[in-house]
C-alpha cells in the first residue's frame, strides 16, 4: 500500500510557532504504527563547491574545550585544571602562559605552557592557546588532548600548536540540533555572494583560530539554499565555554540581530533539523538555540522566543 507521511517539525522561533510539514514517500504493504520512516536530506551546495581549501585536520582520540581559570577538562581519565593565566610580559618574552595541573590517577604534575605550546604527558598529547585581551573568549584556555598513539607522529613530536593543519578532528555523537549565526558585522543581504562569505569565515577561522574548517556542520543562505561546512561527524568549534560535542550546528550566515530571516530560510532550517533528528534517532525535544548552552545572543534577536 502506496501512503505518503508527513511529519510536523514545530519549532519555538521568533517567539512563535510554525509548522513545516516535511513530506516522505514510503511503499508498505500495509501501515505499521511506530514505523519509523526516513526523511530525505534536503538538497545542498556541497563543501567542494564553494571552498577556496579542502578541510584540514587529523581524525584522532581528542578532546576539546575552552575552559577559564578555575575550570578543568576531564579525558579518558587525565584531569587538566586551569590553575591561572598571566599576560605576556618581560618575564615571558611577551608570551601569554598558563599554570595547568594535571593529574592522572595517582601522577600529578604542574606545569606553565605558553600560548601556541604543545607537550606530550603519560601518553597525551596536550595543545595549549590563551585568548588575551580584545580576542573573541577573552580570558579562555583553548585546551585540545590526544592520545598519543592516535596522533600522526608529526603531530605527536611537536612542541608548537602550529596552524589548522595540525588541528585536530574529534568525533562525537550527535544529541542535539543546534541553531546559531556566524554573527557577521554585516547581515547578509540580496545580492551578497554567500560562498564567500563561507570562504572568508574558513580563511578568518584557519589564521585566527587554526581551525581544520568552518565551525559549523551545515549554513543557511538567503534564499534557503543549504552550504555544506564541516563534517557533522566531528565536533564543531566553539568561542564560548559551551561544550559543542554531540551539537549537530546548523547555521545562518549574517547576523540575525540585524536582519530578519527570510520565509525560504525557515523552511530550509525546518526541512534540515527534520532530516537531523530523523539520522541521529532524536525528538524534537533535541533542538535547541545557541543561547541555550552558552552566555551567547546566538542564533540572534529574530530567532529567539
Amino acid at each position: 500500500m502506496r501512503m505518503r507521511v508527513w511529519y510536523g517539525l514545530s519549532l519555538w522561533l521568533t517567539g512563535l510557532t510554525f509548522v513545516r510539514p516535511v513530506a516522505a514517500q514510503v511503499i508498505a504493504e500495509q501501515a505499521v504504527a511506530g514505523k519509523a520512516v526516513a526523511v530525505p536530506q534536503p538538497p545542498l551546495i556541497p563543501h567542494r563547491q564553494w571552498q577556496a581549501t579542502p578541510p584540514l585536520g587529523h581524525a584522532v582520540d581528542a578532546a576539546r574545550r575552552n575552559i577559564a581559570a578555575g575550570d578543568s577538562l576531564v579525558f579518558r581519565g587525565l584531569t587538566v585544571a586551569v590553575l591561572g593565566t598571566a599576560t605576556g610580559g618581560p618575564a615571558s618574552a611577551g608570551t601569554d602562559t598558563v599554570r595547568l595541573q594535571l593529574t592522572l590517577g595517582r601522577p600529578r604534575d604542574v606545569r606553565t605552557a605558553g600560548e601556541g605550546s604543545a607537550f606530550n604527558w603519560q601518553g597525551f598529547h596536550v595543545v595549549v592557546a590563551i585568548y588575551g585581551p580584545g580576542e573573541l573568549g577573552a580570558g579562555l584556555v583553548a585546551l585540545e588532548v590526544a592520545t598519543v598513539a592516535s596522533l600522526p607522529a608529526s603531530v605527536a613530536a611537536s612542541p608548537v600548536a602550529g596552524g589548522a593543519d595540525l588541528r585536530l578532528r574529534i568525533p562525537h555523537r550527535i544529541t542535539h540540533v543546534t541553531l546559531h549565526h556566524t554573527g557577521d558585522a554585516r547581515p547578509l543581504l540580496p545580492g551578497d555572494d554567500a560562498a564567500q562569505r563561507l570562504r572568508n569565515l574558513q580563511a578568518w577561522g584557519a589564521r585566527e583560530r587554526t581551525w581544520w574548517d568552518v565551525p559549523d556542520h551545515f549554513l543557511f543562505g538567503l534564499e534557503g539554499t543549504v552550504y555544506e561546512g564541516r563534517d557533522w561527524r566531528f565536533m564543531s568549534e566553539t568561542n564560548t565555554t559551551s561544550d559543542p560535542s554531540g551539537h549537530f550546528l546548523i547555521s545562518m550566515i549574517g547576523n540575525d540581530d540585524v536582519l530578519q530571516p527570510t520565509p525560504a530560510q525557515f523552511d530550509a532550517i525546518a526541512d534540515l533539523m527534520a532530516w537531523a533528528i530523523r539520522t541521529h534517532g532524536l525528538t524534537v525535544d533535541a533542538i535547541g538555540g545557541h543561547y541555550h548552552d552558552a552566555s551567547t545572543g546566538g542564533p540572534g534577536s529574530y530567532l529567539r522566543p
